[in-house]
Parts: structure tokens; sequence; C-alpha cells
């Protein structure tokens, strides 16, 4: 399905294969969208991952760089020249097709896309084009929907048991929710298992949100907001973190800082960020949103993670609570 989204000065045109729809914003534009990417049927319906994910890249990169297309030449090349068994077609081939990256024995426009991105360091756009592409499969937009970062049992619970089929499925969601940004999963990790910890980039920002609020769909939250308890899950894409209702007729904007304080009061600090943000709110007429705050508290040769959650609706804040980051491993979740 082709879609195209065409903003003039005074509205917005969503252009597919079955017609043209107007709208006033940009908002009510893309949640069309995701409504009719949600409805679609999907191309592709199993689930096959046996590769790790930086040898997937590395293929494609290299089919890239050579200029081939065929996956069986792609596969035969470069498996000779790293000195790998030709046997190993078996399980790679098999793999791209779960993703989508091959289309009549040819990798696709986009697989070949991927791989000049990634082989240019692009990561973050690399990682969008992936993101892109699992939504045309049925398993790994409910595996986006139901993962909880860094927790396997959030993948069991929907079929998957091999090891390394958990492990190379982890490294793929991690990769396309941390827009690429791997080297934000080690201290991500770190911020919310350790006693001690460094101060989080800005730039992991997404993934770290994502990470806490994956795990923070607790009942309360959802009474808080206004919203039925059931049936909005988190979502990231290029435009940010929302929790979405399933056919994308509603979404809840997430809103985020990273903050380091380096003295041990941090509540005036954390206030005054908070009121401003709730200024931000208001001046943008934003119903509903959820606010996290992942910051760390400096004592010296010690930083201590902690989250700050809060809740806004028509208006006011109306919830709010400091997590300790281990509080948010254990939170009891729904789906």
């Amino acid at each position: 399905m082709k879609i195209e989204l065409l903003v003039s000065e005074n509205e917005v045109t969503v252009v597919t294969n079955d017609g043209k729809a107007m709208f006033k914003s940009v908002d009510d534009a893309l949640a069309y969208i995701r409504s009719i990417v949600n409805s679609s049927e999907c191309i592709r319906n199993s689930w096959y991952v046996r590769v790790p994910l930086m040898r997937i890249l590395d293929i494609l990169a290299y089919a890239s760089d050579k200029g081939l297309r065929g996956v069986k030449e792609v596969l035969v090349s470069y498996l000779r020249s790293n000195g790998l068994s030709e046997s190993n077609i078996r399980v790679i081939e098999p793999t791209l097709q779960a993703l989508g990256l091959v289309n009549n024995g040819e990798l696709t426009e986009d697989a070949v896309r991927i791989g000049e991105l990634f082989r240019k360091g692009l990561l973050t756009e690399c990682a969008r084009l992936m993101m892109k592409m699992a939504y045309g499969n049925c398993v790994l937009r409910n595996l986006l929907i139901n993962y909880k970062p860094g927790n396997p049992e959030s993948l069991k619970a929907i079929g998957l048991k091999r090891r390394d089929e958990l492990n190379y499925t982890m490294q793929l969601l991690d990769f396309m929710i941390s827009g690429g940004l791997i080297n934000c999963i080690e201290p991500v990790n770190e911020f919310l298992h350790s006693k001690c910890s460094k101060p989080i980039c800005k730039c992991c920002g997404n993934y770290l949100t994502y990470y806490i609020l994956s795990r923070l769909l607790s009942v309360k939250l959802f009474d808080y907001l206004d919203l039925p308890r059931l049936g909005y899950s988190p979502v990231i894409s290029s435009e940010g973190i929302f929790l979405m209702h399933p056919n994308g007729s509603d979404k809840v904007p997430v809103v985020s800082r990273i903050i380091e304080f380096n003295q041990a009061n941090y509540t005036p600090g954390l206030r005054e960020l908070v009121d401003s943000i709730e200024q931000e709110l208001k001046r943008s007429n934003v119903n509903r949103a959820v606010l996290i705050i992942p910051f760390t508290v400096n004592y010296g040769d010690c930083s201590i993670g902690k989250v700050y959650v809060s809740t806004y609706l028509k208006g006011i804040f109306t919830y709010a609570k400091i997590y300790d980051p281990h509080e948010l491993t254990g939170e009891l979740t729904i789906n």
C-alpha cells in the first residue's frame, strides 16, 4: 500500500490507493494513517530470526557496497568473503524473508537502503526504516506492542522459546526502539539496576522513556488519564512516544526530559522543570499527557537514579510519583 502525506497552509491531505482524505491538522492525519496501517492486513504473519542483528546489517551493507540484489548471490558471496560456511544460508535467508527484506528472490529497495545507511554509520535513519518495515509483519508488530525492553519473559509469553531467537529478537527490537543508538542499551540498564549510575545522555531519552513507559501501564495510570483500562499501548516513532489506541483514533503524548542534579536537594529544580512543562502543555492546548523525567542526583562519588512520573489531564497534573529505578523492573503491567 502506498500512502502519501501532503501538507499545505490550511489543510493536510492523505493520499492512498483508495483516494484522498482531508484533515485540519497533521496529528489527525497521522492518526488516520496509523488506523489504516493497524487495520490493514499484514504482508507477513510468521516470525523467524536466527541471525544476530549486526550480521543482518553487515550483509545488507555488503550487498549495498557490491551492488548485488539476488539474495542467493549476496549470501554466497558474503559468506565466502568472510570465510563462513554456505550452510548458514538456511538460517539467514528465512530471517531476511521474515523481516520483509526479500521479495521474489531479491533484496528489496528498502533492504539495500538499510545497508547503505548502516555502511555510512547513519544508525538512526537505519533503525527508523527498519521500524517502518516491521509493521508489515503481524508477529513483529505484536512484539513491538508487548515487548518490555530488556525482559525476555515478555517475548516468551507470546511464544518465543529458543534462546538464540529470544536474544536476536531482543537485539532487533532494542535497535529499533532506541532509534539505532545501540550504545544506549548498557547505560539504560545501569540506570535501572545499579546503585550508582552515570548521568544518562539526552540522546538516549526516547529509548529510556519507552523502557520506563512499558513498565508503567498500571491501572492507576489509566485511571488518572481518564482512559479505558485496556487497549492503549506504548508506541515509539520518529514523531515521539505515545500511548496509542489500537485503531489509531486516539493517542496520548508522552513528554520526557533527562536532567542531572548536582545537589542533594533536587526538589526545587524538579518543581521548576515540571512547572515549565505545564506551561508548554497549556500553550499547546494539550488535553492529556504523560510526563516522565528520568534524573540523577549527584552525591559526590555516586549518582543516584530516580524517575519522576506524572499524568496531565485538562490543564492540571492529576498524579505524581518519584520512583526508584529498581521499582520499575517489577511494576505490574497490563496488556
